[in-house]
């Protein structure tokens, strides 16, 4: 069964409706996309690779996924990012850097992108079974050259250009 959303108008106001993730939307009905990008002490950051199947496969991203009904955005992040990696954030080291609103005929989403400070050992990463095989820390650069190489989700999936243009870079 498909997973299910809160509906929220254009002010990202929730409406009291849901409706199922991968359901088409009407037009100014907008569901909530959660980003997580998490840079380590050595200024590093965490890129999970998806899995060989389903949308955008074998490629390397910041975690991300859908916030479910009744779930904050922060409670998505979190979970989203434990789901995909077996790492636990922490909410202290995190904070909401900025929220894009997409606007599509059909599926329409606000994407919140949050950004954290944390260390974790790769050694511990636990893939989730159809949705990530490997994680790695990647500087900046390396994560550019694999955007560049088609080795990375486009951007514009992912926000994280929008991380790196309020991070300085």
């Amino acid at each position: 069964m498909d997973e299910q959303m809160d509906i929220y108008d254009e002010n990202k106001a929730l409406t009291g409706r849901t409706t199922a993730h991968k359901k088409p939307k009407a037009d100014g009905e907008f569901c909530l996309i959660v980003h997580v990008l998490v840079q380590n002490s050595d200024g590093l950051f965490l890129i999970t690779k998806r899995a060989d199947i389903g949308y955008l496969p074998n490629l390397w991203e910041n975690t991300g996924g859908a916030v479910k009904i009744g779930e904050t955005s922060l409670e998505a992040a979190k979970r989203e990012f434990h789901e995909e990696t077996g790492f636990t954030l922490l909410p202290e080291r995190g904070k909401l850097l900025f929220t894009l609103k997409k606007v599509n005929s059909g599926f329409s989403c606000f994407m919140d992108n949050w950004f954290f400070r944390q260390d974790f050992d790769i050694e511990n990463f636990l893939p989730q079974d159809g949705e990530t095989t490997a994680a790695k820390w990647a500087s900046y650069d390396e994560i550019l050259n694999l955007h560049k190489n088609g080795e990375f989700v486009p951007f514009s999936e992912t926000g994280i250009d929008g991380y790196f243009r309020r991070l300085g870079f």
